[in-house]
């Protein structure tokens, strides 16, 4: 009797410890994983300790119950909570960019007809970076605006090809230098309230 006892129990070790190992193979590593090696854990401790209990007679599952029932409700929480948070996140950088987006439309919306009028040009693309999309509000957080112009012509109907928002460090190099009516870039910094030497305009090559 003994004898059959303790070799069942050993069998259910060797058991619980190879099938241990397949799902530690299986799971791949994340919260998942950690918390799936503790019931582990806790579940070859108990087996182990299955013959001293047994003597003591101890109720296993009400032993373990209000372990694992905190245990899942408190990784059950997190995980609530933390998908939560990256939603909203989410939620937060999608209503940022359309702001910061709806800000540039306004920019090329305020200069467009007088741009037309007094200097015959339009804006072909208009690029605008920003120091930090979260904190950004006003023209005063921008640090750099590229400008593509083309030649306007009465009657013909315009549109910005393009309009893009980058933050921080940008790789481009348009040197001012190269642009032939400073002007007209005094006149968007004027606009825009920015600093001329901020803005940097080309003409769209043909």
């Amino acid at each position: 009797m003994i004898l059959e006892f303790l070799s069942g129990w050993v069998l259910q070790i060797v058991i619980f410890i190879i099938l241990a190992m397949v799902v530690d193979l299986i799971l791949p590593s994340s919260k998942i994983k950690q918390y799936a090696k503790l019931v582990i854990g806790l579940l070859l401790i108990l087996i182990i300790l299955q013959p001293i209990l047994s003597i003591f007679k101890v109720d296993v599952e009400q032993l373990i119950s209000p372990v694992f029932q905190t245990s899942t409700n408190s990784n059950l929480e997190a995980e609530i909570e933390n998908q939560t948070n990256q939603k909203k996140n989410e939620i937060e950088s999608i209503n940022r960019a359309y702001v910061l987006q709806e800000m540039v439309v306004q920019m090329k919306n305020l200069v467009e007809e007088e741009l037309n009028q007094d200097y015959q040009s339009a804006i072909d693309h208009l690029e605008v970076e920003w120091k930090e999309e979260e904190t950004a509000e006003t023209t005063e957080d921008i640090t750099a605006i590229y400008v593509q112009l083309k030649p306007f012509q009465e009657g013909n109907l315009e549109t910005v090809e393009k309009v893009e928002i980058n933050i921080g460090e940008s790789e481009k190099e348009l040197d001012n230098e190269s642009f032939d009516n400073q002007e007209i870039i005094d006149f968007l910094a004027e606009q825009w309230q920015v600093e001329a030497d901020i803005i940097h305009a080309r003409w769209k090559e043909e």
